[in-house]
């Protein structure tokens, strides 16, 4: 099966080919990847009733396979006193197509960029240049740096680095040019691991059930948390405390729990020794303590490993007493995934002073051009040049802050009124705005970083989530199935484990795609507007 780009119209007519590849034009200049699987259901729903009281039995039978086999979140809306509910991720109804040398591009380039982020965390000098003037109005990095130098001064007490890494890409087209565009690095609470291996196996059952069994055998294998597991446990028995336990940093409310729940039973089920324990950070203030030697302790068990899938928002931080927990883990002998240089190294300022030649280059030397060859423009707010360069085509650019977990950045009419409002106020302040604190500092040039919009491709799937059931269901419309036009983002999973100066793993170890709606432009599966799909290969 090879890739065929169209608009979805058999009858449409092609202008242009890439790399042999035929493609159309479409109003919008977003070309289409043709899913062969959507083309053959709509033949089979156009052509007999029965098609589609068959095809909502297998919507049904996904949503009760999804239940029953912990594909699940709990929804956004509970309160800590509620019963526990769950209810199915939201997903599409078939895999995407995805051609395979683009998909193996970035599997073959993660050990690249998980030992490229490694030599980031570890760089003081860079990271200083590179937060100038951000830690001066970012009160959340201004934080997170300050963290950073006192543990620098204080001494680290361990010297075992584990990171688990997600970077996320997305398929760019370009003039005539398609290409894999890196989006963003995640270094910390890489999400989805487990959730993703769930898609897979629920594509592969949709795919039996609609009779489209040649296509079983091009989705690639995808079991990330497998080896993000083998990574704890490298990391575990490097630390050589037998009792000691790894602890999970989490939120009071979590909503993506199957996914966090399986990594630590892969955990325990690759080394049924490890004891692993969740707690939050005003938890672990309560009830841990930091001895003399370094040795962190929750009640009275060592801890070895301390893995945060919280800390990474404002929001994390009510008091500074989260921050002093952050700090006593920081200086600890306990190993952090991540670690506050980590975290730091995923920041979109980083991701920004690292497409620079010469600074990718002081890190890299022979895989420069492989690492190079996946970024995107970027550049910042700092000269006038720029600021009109961005007002004369915001539809070309995003706004982002150094922030993580979805729905921060800024698009189109919005980049307008976020810089017309920074230059009202530097006029008003005569220029002069370092170092002072304005409208919650969002107002602030320095506090954002320009990446150019991605236009990746799009293709025909379903969508099937609770939420829009539920829209239908009040607008009466239950049982109908409509085709949506999307696009994807690929999350490609990194794990990295290094004893001083010898790596001990750095591999990678799966992927994860989620889809959205072509016209929407964040992604976000836990903010209700993604979806968890798969891949299947084309050649």
């Amino acid at each position: 099966m090879s890739v065929e780009y169209s608009n979805g119209n058999k009858n449409g007519n092609t202008n242009g080919s890439t790399n042999g590849v035929k493609y159309v034009k479409l109003f919008d200049n977003r070309r289409f990847i043709t899913n062969y699987l959507v083309n053959q259901l709509e033949e089979n729903l156009s052509n007999s009733k029965l098609e589609q009281f068959k095809i909502n039995k297998v919507i049904e039978n996904a949503i009760h396979w999804c239940l029953v086999n912990g594909f699940v979140l709990v929804p956004k809306s509970r309160k800590q006193e509620d019963l526990m509910v769950v209810t199915y991720l939201p997903f599409t109804l078939f895999p995407t197509p995805f051609e395979k040398t683009h998909f193996q591009q970035v599997i073959d380039l993660q050990p690249h960029v998980n030992e490229l982020f490694n030599k980031i965390s570890t760089n003081e000098d860079f990271m200083n240049k590179s937060f100038e003037n951000l830690t001066m109005i970012d009160q959340f990095l201004g934080n997170l740096w300050s963290l950073y130098k006192r543990a620098k001064v204080e001494g680290y007490s361990q010297k075992i680095n584990l990171s688990i890494l997600r970077t996320d890409y997305m398929l760019h087209q370009r003039d005539d040019h398609i290409s894999m565009k890196q989006v963003e690095i995640n270094t910390i609470a890489a999400g989805f691991g487990y959730v993703s291996t769930k898609a897979t196996m629920l594509h592969k059952e949709i795919l039996k059930w609609t009779g489209n069994y040649d296509a079983l055998n091009r989705i690639p294998h995808n079991e990330p948390v497998v080896k993000m597991a083998q990574g704890f446990a490298k990391a575990w028995r490097l630390y050589n405390v037998p009792s000691s336990i790894v602890l999970f940093i989490v939120l009071d409310i979590e909503i993506n729990i199957a996914d966090q729940r399986h990594l630590e039973y892969e955990i325990k089920k690759q080394e049924p020794l490890i004891e692993v324990h969740r707690c939050t950070l005003m938890e672990l203030n309560k009830y841990g303590r930091l001895d003399k030697d370094k040795t962190l302790y929750f009640f009275d068990k060592e801890v070895s490993i301390v893995y945060f899938r919280a800390g990474y928002d404002p929001s994390h931080f009510e008091s500074q007493t989260e921050w002093d927990t952050l700090y006593r883990i920081e200086i600890s002998k306990a190993i952090k995934c991540p670690n506050i240089g980590t975290f730091l190294a995923g920041m979109k300022k980083i991701q920004e002073s690292i497409s620079i030649d010469e600074n990718l280059e002081y890190f890299c030397n022979s895989n420069k051009d492989l690492l190079k060859s996946v970024f995107a423009e970027f550049f910042l707010l700092n000269t006038q040049e720029n600021i009109q360069k961005v007002l004369e085509n915001p539809e070309n650019y995003v706004l982002k802050p150094q922030r993580e977990g979805g729905g921060n950045n800024f698009y189109n009419k919005d980049i307008i009124t976020i810089i017309n409002r920074i230059k009202s106020i530097e006029t008003c302040l005569n220029g002069n705005v370092n170092g002072k604190k304005i409208m919650e500092d969002r107002y602030n040039k320095d506090f954002y970083i320009v990446m150019e919009y991605l236009r990746p491709l799009a293709s025909y799937n379903y969508i099937v989530s609770s939420k829009y059931q539920q829209q239908q269901h009040i607008a009466g419309q239950q049982g109908n199935l409509e085709k949506k036009k999307i696009t994807n983002e690929l999350g490609v999973y990194g794990v990295f484990v290094k004893n001083g100066e010898e790596i001990v793993m750095n591999e990678t170890c799966g992927y994860c795609l989620r889809s959205k709606l072509a016209e929407d432009n964040e992604a976000g599966v836990m903010c209700g507007s993604g979806a968890l799909d798969s891949i299947y290969l084309l050649d």
